[in-house]
């Protein structure tokens, strides 16, 4: 028997409905903890950072991970109410 059919199984006789939901919302939760990591990093690098280029770019990814950010906690909000 498959890893696949194994767990396909042992869902359907546990009548286990949100497995997958379950899944997307841990798999979710980690994107988020690893874009907040990377905020913080970013952060940090641009109140060193001197070279006005790489200030721009630095403001443009912090720009794009809080937009990541924003959009990842809407779609963990709609998972958690579904």
């Amino acid at each position: 028997m498959g890893v696949k059919k194994f767990i396909n199984d042992v869902i359907d006789s546990l009548k286990i409905e949100s497995f997958e939901l379950k899944g997307k919302k841990k798999s979710l939760k980690t994107l988020l903890c690893k874009l907040k990591k990377r905020r913080v990093k970013v952060l940090k690098e641009l109140r060193v950072e001197e070279n006005e280029k790489k200030i721009a770019a630095l403001k443009e990814e912090s720009e794009l991970i809080n937009f990541h950010i924003k959009n990842g906690k809407e779609k963990l909000n709609e998972l958690k109410k579904s």
